[in-house]
């Protein structure tokens, strides 16, 4: 058997590297321990694409730049868009005895062997790089998402869209109609998504939207107010403009809330981390770490985190043991400092409410809290001491870490990883 050749070997010999930038990847490998790879990377000689194609090339691999479009659903059907995310471990086509996976590295061995044992099939690899693989993630669930809505041709009310818009937390949303036809619209995480409305939808829009059409704006065919929107009690304020005559109205909404002072005030994760956040909440199983840099930033966000990330329609409680501060900002279970063995009544007893996230920010060992904590809701944000071991969190059933760093001028970087126990 031929002898594999190394990545070095590789981008030498299509003139990448020269022999002294492989001496330079050496030196550095020796100081700074890691792969020759990644030596490579640091030092600037090569790109992460140019990396990823000559690790494809080491193993005999395709590298392949999928896209979404060209997926075989039956193929990503076979894996959770969670388990996608935590693998980075995407089927991509499907035969009678094969199943194609792109992954981002040939060591995913765990993954694979999943994968076989769950299909019975033979797995044949292709390599992508991790933000491409990620991008594919997004695209295949949201389209898959997006075609099962839409494979409903009965007309929805008025409320049902608007609650399909609040849920997936969107800034803004809207209503077409012409003549005797009407749909409602979203904006999901980039994707506009349209529902057909049933023929009541103007007598909804009135009883849900105050003031529905002021007269001055409806007589001039054209204009912008504030208006309060109330969903099943949850009331919001929403910028509201118009624009209407003989053949049609347009209405567009856009969410005045509290998000948006946060926004000024906590500088939002980009829109890739955002999606999958709200896609992992959606799954019913979100567990994340929350680390922070410094580490006062997580008591000062943490509380914040739901009304950020998430629809503010969902119910969200802080659980704290903290005096004063950020526990008077959010609706909070504020538990005396210092006293985890008398926590667990009172844990259990709010578990009865069922809330839709729950924050947690607790002194003591995690082990006295964090299973009672993580059993209040199906998504959980857990402020981590770094000095505590991660594999108490992985243990509990958390899979996610959220890291949180605070660069020059307050501005806030965000990094969403799988956790490893």
């Amino acid at each position: 058997m031929a002898k594999r050749r190394t990545i070095g070997q590789i981008l030498a010999g299509f003139g990448r590297i020269t022999e002294e930038d492989v001496a330079r990847a050496l030196e550095y490998q020796r100081e700074h321990g890691g792969y020759f790879g990644e030596a490579l990377l640091a030092l600037g000689l090569v790109s992460q694409e140019e990396l990823d194609w000559g690790l494809a090339s080491q193993f005999d691999l395709p590298y392949v730049f999928p896209e979404a479009d060209a997926i075989d659903p039956e193929a990503a059907s076979l894996v959770s868009p969670e388990w996608a995310l935590a693998h980075l471990t995407l089927p991509i086509l499907k035969t009678q005895d094969t199943l194609t996976v792109v992954v981002d590295s040939p060591m995913k061995t765990e993954a694979v062997d999943q994968l076989q044992a769950r299909t019975d099939l033979k797995i044949e690899l292709a390599l992508a790089s991790p933000h491409v693989i990620r991008d594919l993630i997004r695209q295949v669930y949201a389209r898959a998402a997006a075609f099962e809505e839409g494979d409903r041709p009965v007309p929805l009310s008025l409320e049902e869209v608007f609650g399909m818009a609040l849920d997936a937390a969107s800034s803004r949303f809207g209503i077409s109609a012409r003549g005797v036809r009407a749909w409602g619209w979203f904006e999901d995480a980039g994707t506009i998504r349209r529902r057909p409305l049933n023929g009541l939808w103007e007598a909804q829009l009135r009883d849900m939207l105050v003031p529905a059409l002021p007269p001055e704006v409806a007589a001039k065919g054209r204009g912008q107010w504030t208006a309060q929107l109330n969903r099943k009690g949850i009331v919001s304020s929403v910028d509201v403009r118009y624009m209407g005559d003989e053949t049609g109205q347009e209405f567009l909404f856009r969410p005045v809330h509290e998000r948006l002072i946060l926004e000024e005030r906590f500088s939002p994760p980009p829109p890739g981390i955002l999606s999958e956040i709200r896609l992992l909440a959606r799954s019913g199983s979100a567990r994340f770490l929350v680390l922070t840099e410094p580490q006062g930033l997580g008591y000062e966000l943490l509380p914040h985190l739901p009304l950020l990330l998430l629809d503010p329609a969902w119910r969200s409680l802080y659980v704290n043991d903290k005096e004063g501060g950020a526990a008077k900002e959010a609706f909070s279970l504020d538990l005396p400092p210092g006293s985890p063995e008398r926590w667990k009544e009172e844990l259990e007893a709010v578990r009865a409410f069922h809330f839709d996230v729950v924050t947690v920010d607790l002194g003591g060992s995690p082990s006295l809290w964090l299973d009672l904590c993580l059993d209040l809701a199906a998504c959980a944000f857990v402020r981590w001491d770094p000095a505590e071991k991660l594999r108490t969190a992985y243990d509990a059933g958390v899979r996610w870490e959220l890291r949180i760093v605070q660069g020059e001028g307050g501005s806030l970087q965000w990094s969403l990883e799988p956790l490893r126990g």
